[in-house]
């Protein structure tokens, strides 16, 4: 029987512990620092006070007890040949490995999320906090305006940015924009001096050079997916392109064991995106549409659902 190690809990990771339940030519091995994999689309929600922290992360032993696989928590270094490296324990051999780790933290970062929940209370418990956020993405603005709640009127918070959400059309920019203004954050290129904490919510760009068939480079058994995985050109950071790429990898991973030849992953030219303004409005865009409201907000509440 093959060995598939799946290393880290990242979305394309969950969709393939799905998908290859009952799976019966391998055994199916989930590798995680930590027992919960926690869902950054549910993270606004979440600092806000909206939803528990159950309804942001999922139960990595659960899951992988209720998909026929072995679950390991062990923080994972790497890997070679045949196999996989984790801090204090031995290596697990594979026959194929999936890497969804979600891309290289950074210090200060949004990752650990636990870790950052634990910042966020710190600050919460003083009068009036300064917070800084470096990044004007969908991740830096939907943290701000989360901030502003949990935080109250009496917090500081800057986002160091040129703009915020630069790759989103027009109109989409000016709505964050006005909700960051009404909001009282302050959007400049630099961070003001005298901060009580900086969030980095930036990703690096992925170490892992991809192929068309999202098999790394230099390896024909090891596959790298989402913000882990750089593809040429570069993709948008996403959930649902992860989640794309676990079905085209669990695809291939069934074509590879079945001796047939891989197929190409097909990038979409647009995704649906969602960025939430507050706890009953959203803005979200498709190519150059866009809309704003509840409407959208109720969408995301039923995209967050269905990944739990």
């Amino acid at each position: 029987m093959k060995t598939i190690v799946l290393a880290g809990a990242g979305h394309a990771n969950i969709v393939l512990v799905r998908r290859l339940a009952g799976f019966s030519g391998a055994r199916v091995v989930l590798v995680n620092d930590g027992r919960f994999a926690w869902y950054t689309g549910a993270l606004p929600a979440l600092i806000r006070g909206d939803v528990p922290a159950d309804a942001a992360r999922i139960d990595n032993v659960a899951l992988a007890s209720a998909c026929g696989a072995e679950f390991v928590d062990a923080r994972f270094l790497g890997f070679d040949e045949r196999a996989v490296h984790l801090a204090d324990r031995p290596p697990i051999g594979f026959d194929f490995l999936v890497v969804s780790t979600g891309g290289a933290g950074v210090p200060g970062g949004v990752k650990p999320i636990p870790a950052l929940l634990e910042r966020i209370e710190v600050l919460a418990a003083r009068a009036a906090p300064k917070m800084g956020i470096l990044g004007g993405g969908a991740a830096g603005v939907e943290l701000a305006l989360a901030l502003r709640v949990r935080l109250g009127p009496a917090a500081g918070i800057f986002v160091g940015a040129e703009t915020v959400l630069p790759a989103a059309p027009r109109r989409v920019r000016q709505i964050a924009a006005s909700a960051m203004q009404k909001a009282r954050i302050a959007v400049a290129r630099d961070l003001p001096a005298g901060l009580d904490d900086v969030i980095h919510a930036y990703t690096p760009v992925p170490a892992l050079a991809v192929g068309a068939d999202l098999r790394v480079a230099g390896y024909n058994n090891v596959f790298a997916a989402g913000d882990a995985a750089r593809f040429t050109p570069l993709l948008p950071r996403s959930g649902a392109m992860a989640v794309r790429q676990g079905r085209l990898i669990e695809r291939n991973l069934r074509r590879a064991l079945r001796g047939q030849r891989l197929v190409p992953f097909m990038a979409p030219d647009n995704v649906l995106a969602i960025l939430s303004l507050d706890s009953t409005r959203a803005v979200a865009w498709y190519g150059g549409l866009s809309w704003s409201g509840r409407g959208p907000m109720r969408v995301k509440r039923w995209l967050d659902g269905r990944w739990k």
